[in-house]
């Protein structure tokens, strides 16, 4: 994956997806892409990227921005080796940063964050929301955007867990039903 994040990395899992159809395991109108964190940003590149491929997508504490990230992380301790290593997987952030091409979203996304998350800054799905809005996508139905006041990073408290599985829920119900 090295020097392929947003890019072959999200090859491989539109890989699996295809695989998983050939074997009978996934019926190809009904994937939807989920994930957290880095897994967050893969579910906004495919919304963004892929969209004929998934029915929708849902992001939890994902990053948007890669630049704004590696800002962020400069306040951190051995910030001077995490941003080499990040430069080596992705070299151009704003080529595959999710933020920079709002318009292109063409799926269904549900983008969860929570406010005391200091991992990935709230501000990363909070800004990505908003340039949704401002590319014409329609809130409740092209995007969906929630916040958890006392959410952190790693689902550290049930009630955000379940807060999340219910959003969830609600989601593929709306965008992805049986």
């Amino acid at each position: 994956g090295e020097g392929q994040w947003g890019r072959a990395m999200q090859d491989d899992l539109n890989d699996a997806v295809d695989w998983a159809v050939k074997q009978g395991i996934a019926d190809p109108k009904r994937v939807c892409m989920v994930g957290a964190s880095y897994g967050g940003y893969a579910a906004m590149r495919a919304a963004q990227r892929d969209g004929g491929k998934y029915r929708c997508a849902v992001s939890y504490a994902g990053v948007s921005d890669l630049s704004a990230m590696m800002r962020y992380d400069s306040r951190f301790l051995y910030h001077s080796s995490r941003k080499a290593w990040m430069k080596e997987q992705a070299p151009n952030f704003a080529a595959v940063s999710p933020i920079n091409f709002a318009a292109q979203f063409s799926t269904p996304i549900l983008l969860i964050h929570g406010k005391k998350d200091r991992r990935v800054q709230v501000s990363q799905s909070r800004e990505m929301a908003e340039k949704l809005k401002a590319a014409g996508k329609v809130a409740g139905q092209d995007y969906i955007y929630a916040e958890q006041p006392l959410g952190d990073h790693h689902f550290s408290r049930e009630a955000d867990r379940l807060d999340f599985l219910q959003r969830l829920d609600a989601f593929l119900k709306q965008h992805n039903p049986a």
